[in-house]
């Protein structure tokens, strides 16, 4: 009961307000959308929030560096989950299986509910590197960035094996900023970037007829190198095959003018596939025009810095740095999910936070606002020097 007290207490302080408001003003016009493309998915959508409030709830309510002493649990639990989805021989069907949906293996079958393990990952990944890395510094030499590296690519290749390539792009600027801030020397992760874009041909022509890159084993499924090549071809007729989705999300978005054409209208917006989910937006823009998305952006925009000054003003390590892996998932995830329905990127099956119809989708996001609330208000008096600060 203490705690509950000290919660509604804690309510009041002003970081909490900003986040608070931008979440609301997120999954109401996240509601209002997908109500709009079906009545009985909103249904459901108010259950998912309803839980991911409760989650936010518990994740706020006790103090994060609590929550912080089983992140390595968190990780691991996570993992195993991820590791399950990918196993061979696992049942297509029934409880506990791993259904085959829209191409990937990436769901649990729980009955009524289905869990995508990688949103829980994405969030355990953020808690064990700031976890790890509070009290450390051996990570501004090159060989200590190893460690940081391996906490990332093994469930980012796991992820990319089931496939979500989406998903697994996440985990690198959630990586980077985090290094960033905890003091990795820019030389360091610039050249680590250097050697990532050297290795992009590899993952392209791997398993193709190149030469040499024939004998890999193929790194990306045929289709996400025919969505890529869709995305720059001029052929209309490619376009309308390979990219019908992001054609049909753009023609909504731009038929909506500047004030759109009203709540529930949504003639062009009811063609795109998977509108009430990783085309969210194209629904918004067509119903409430420039001036809604604009809102959408502001909320974005709300959360985001919110996160940001937190971040900035918690000078305990392991909170400053959760915070800021937080923004930096949230941030990216928003970023591709928009690029995607302006036709900026190839699709990827990413949601957008907060909006998108999904129950881990929304789980995971309210998780990661409870625990940015969670370190706004819990910041501990630190008489040490800042954190991160190197001579």
């Amino acid at each position: 009961m203490a705690e509950v007290n000290r919660f509604w207490r804690q309510l009041g302080i002003a970081t909490n307000w900003p986040i608070l408001v931008a979440v609301a003003v997120l999954t109401a016009v996240g509601c209002g959308s997908i109500a709009a493309d079906a009545t009985a998915n909103v249904r459901m959508q108010l259950i998912f929030i309803a839980i991911g409030a409760v989650g936010m709830f518990l994740f706020q309510v006790v103090n994060y560096q609590e929550i912080g002493r089983y992140a390595w649990l968190f990780y691991i639990v996570s993992l195993l989950l991820v590791i399950y989805t990918v196993m061979p021989g696992v049942r297509r069907s029934g409880f506990g299986s791993v259904p085959n949906i829209k191409g990937a293996q990436a769901w649990i079958d729980f009955g009524p509910l289905h869990l995508e393990p990688a949103e829980l990952m994405k969030l355990a990944f953020c808690m064990v590197l700031a976890r790890y890395l509070r009290f450390r510094s051996n990570y501004r030499s090159l060989g200590g960035l190893l460690p940081p590296f391996a906490l990332a690519l093994v469930p980012l290749v796991l992820i990319l094996k089931q496939p979500a390539l989406g998903m697994a792009l996440l985990f690198i600027p959630a990586l980077f900023s985090m290094l960033f801030v905890a003091g990795a020397k820019i030389k360091h992760l610039s050249g680590i970037v250097v050697l990532g874009l050297m290795f992009v041909p590899v993952v392209w022509f791997a398993g193709t007829g190149a030469p040499v890159l024939r004998h890999l084993p193929p790194l990306l499924k045929e289709y996400q190198r025919a969505r890529v090549k869709a995305l720059l071809s001029h052929d209309s007729n490619q376009a309308q095959s390979l990219d019908f989705q992001q054609e049909q999300a753009l023609t909504a978005i731009g038929s909506g003018g500047v004030t759109g054409k009203g709540f529930g209208h949504i003639p062009v917006g009811s063609r795109v596939p998977e509108a009430h989910n990783d085309m969210i937006f194209a629904l918004i823009a067509e119903q409430f025009g420039l001036v809604g998305s604009l809102i959408l952006l502001g909320a974005y925009v709300v959360l985001f810095a919110a996160g940001v000054e937190i971040s900035a003003a918690t000078r305990e390590p392991f909170g400053r740095l959760l915070a800021v892996g937080i923004v930096a998932m949230l941030t990216s995830q928003a970023f591709l999910n928009l690029a995607v329905c302006l036709r900026l990127a190839p699709v990827t099956g990413i949601t957008l936070p907060f909006v998108s119809y999904g129950g881990s989708s929304m789980l995971s996001s309210f998780l990661a606002a409870g625990l940015l609330l969670n370190i706004g208000q819990n910041r501990p008096l630190v008489l040490a020097r800042s954190s991160f600060e190197y001579d």
